[in-house]
């Protein structure tokens, strides 16, 4: 197994498969586990999601990880002790881990595990969506996102993305008096909000607090011509206690007083996607399960993680009102960066984790 599950990681790693581009990578997964790994009834839907499964009866256990990463070219190198490449954290070792571990349990009694291959969880989370859509049924689920291997996440903040567009008359950069500088106006507004969601935050526990993060702009036409539009974007974190309706209204409320002002320049403010926080429960089956898989198999207790992310447990949670957790491998904090790479033990004992967690639910089950 050590080998196919290496392959099988560096091969999915040469893919080039940033959101909304997983057509590659998609029909890679189909045929390797149409024609290898001995899964049933694989398909693939409309958002280019892989669907497949091993088993019969119950428990009917859903795996989901993602196969789309954030952009950004990374060489794949394998060495004898860590694996390289965008995405092997976040999370293509999490999802090969979950396939080659259902795969090896097709002709045991465990019950019945689907896969789930999906797309666009670093953009909107179509993939997901499609999922739900689809009528995707399970008694349970486990989600791959790095956690750590000794470590199970139960939380994740809530995030909502917000377009801000700033409008002055352009005049020439020689005469800037004549006009406001759309790009100074709105950071105003972009400091505005940031000072005051940073008040709203609950001191050094990042993952209670509201967070603010500037991630776009874009404004200006030439050098020479002082900017009469600029657009940036902006990704707030928020917790369980808040919901999407509160974090609109503290934008809102952050920028009233420049707005209200007859001076300041015209300046909208669009609510974009909102994905709210998620809470798993730490007393339920398929957390027990993961949890004791982890004991038997590392011989220590499992730490329970709070996330300042979002993951598409966020989504699937709350719409089919089942036992959810999420668990992979990888040092979550490498994620999105240049170095992102993994440890070839960890991946590979995240595997016989997974395979513990599947046969310890059927036995809990039947207690």
């Amino acid at each position: 197994m050590r080998d196919l599950a290496i392959s099988l990681l560096a091969d999915s790693l040469r893919i080039y498969s940033p959101s909304k581009k997983e057509g590659s990578i998609s029909k890679f997964l189909m045929e390797k586990m149409s024609n290898e790994l001995g899964y049933q009834n694989v398909r693939v839907d409309a958002a280019n999601n892989v669907i497949g499964e091993v088993g019969v009866g119950k428990p009917v256990l859903l795996l989901c990880g993602h196969m789309d990463t954030v952009p950004g070219f990374q060489p794949v190198r394998v060495k004898k002790d860590l694996v390289y490449g965008r995405g092997v954290v976040d999370a293509k070792s999490s999802l090969i881990a979950m396939i080659v571990a259902a795969s090896s349990l097709k002709e045991a009694n465990v019950g019945r595990t689907i896969l789930a291959a999906v797309t666009d969880e670093e953009g909107s989370g179509s993939g997901i969506k499609e999922l739900i859509r689809g009528g995707i049924s399970a008694d349970y689920a486990i989600f791959g996102e790095p956690s750590g291997v000794q470590s199970i996440t139960v939380g994740y903040k809530g995030r909502m993305s917000i377009k801000i567009t700033c409008q002055t008359s352009p005049v020439h950069a020689s005469a800037p008096w004549m006009s406001q500088n759309a790009i100074e106006k709105g950071l105003e507004v972009w400091s505005a909000i940031k000072t005051h969601l940073g008040k709203l935050s609950n001191g050094a526990n990042r993952y209670a607090g509201l967070t603010a993060c500037l991630t776009r702009i874009r404004a200006g036409t030439a050098e020479n011509v002082m900017p009469g539009t600029c657009q940036f974007s902006i990704d707030v974190r928020y917790p369980s206690k808040f919901t999407s309706q509160d974090v609109s209204r503290e934008v809102h409320r952050a920028v009233n007083s420049l707005l209200e002002n007859p001076n300041f320049p015209k300046t909208s403010i669009e609510i974009g996607d909102s994905t709210p926080p998620f809470e798993a429960s730490k007393s339920s089956t398929i957390t027990r399960a993961l949890a004791r898989a982890i004991i038997q198999t590392r011989k220590v207790k499992p730490i329970y993680l709070h996330k300042t992310g979002t993951g598409d447990m966020n989504i699937l949670g709350p719409a089919l009102k089942i036992p959810v957790v999420t668990y992979g491998p990888g040092n979550p904090h490498l994620s999105h960066t240049s170095t992102e790479c993994i440890e070839v033990e960890e991946y590979l004992l995240s595997i016989k984790i997974y395979i513990q967690a599947i046969k310890n639910l059927k036995a809990m089950l039947k207690d």
